[in-house]
């Protein structure tokens, strides 16, 4: 039996304890320490936060192996998006991209309406802005390394949102 070549998961805030749903929840982790712990050396007690069971999840598959993730959780500012995280031999394959559109589709299918932002590591704030994402002017640190925060205007939301998914990344292609 052949598999798809891609396909995403979302873990909706209230599902995260329903069995299919943990598995997918300690791929997502299991990404971000590999990604976030092993190669940024960001301390383990940063990258878990605590904050997993109140947060949605995006989980990316590549022909069956869990590749991408990302978070999702409210805040007083809005919907953050964060932990976005690929694993490094599938980067390059605009699965960031892929990541961040499937990712504002399950806020927005949350039934939440709060403005969506993200804090980017200063180096990758150029991935976002083609997207639609725009510097606030905020800038912080996190765990040693210079962060940016950015918004999407709505109008740019709705844009990566309608796209067409094979448009950001081929599935087919490798």
């Amino acid at each position: 039996m052949m598999q798809k070549e891609c396909h995403i998961t979302v873990i909706p805030i209230e599902e995260q304890r329903q069995p299919f749903a943990m598995q997918s929840l300690l791929d997502c982790i299991a990404i971000r320490e590999q990604v976030f712990i092993v190669e940024q050396q960001v301390p383990i007690a940063i990258e878990q936060d605590g904050k997993d069971n109140e947060s949605g999840h995006v989980l990316l598959w590549i022909q069956g192996l869990p590749v991408g993730t990302l978070r999702f959780r409210e805040t007083a500012e809005g919907v953050k998006l964060e932990r976005i995280a690929v694993l490094k031999p599938y980067r390059g394959r605009h699965l960031g991209k892929l990541l961040i559109r499937e990712g504002l589709r399950a806020v927005r299918m949350s039934g939440s309406t709060a403005p969506i932002y993200l804090h980017a590591q200063q180096h990758a704030a150029s991935f976002y802005a083609p997207l639609g994402f725009v510097e606030t002017g905020e800038h912080t640190t996190e765990a040693g390394i210079p962060h940016v925060t950015m918004r999407i205007p709505p109008e740019a939301e709705d844009r990566l949102i309608d796209s067409d998914p094979h448009s950001l990344m081929p599935c087919g292609s490798q």
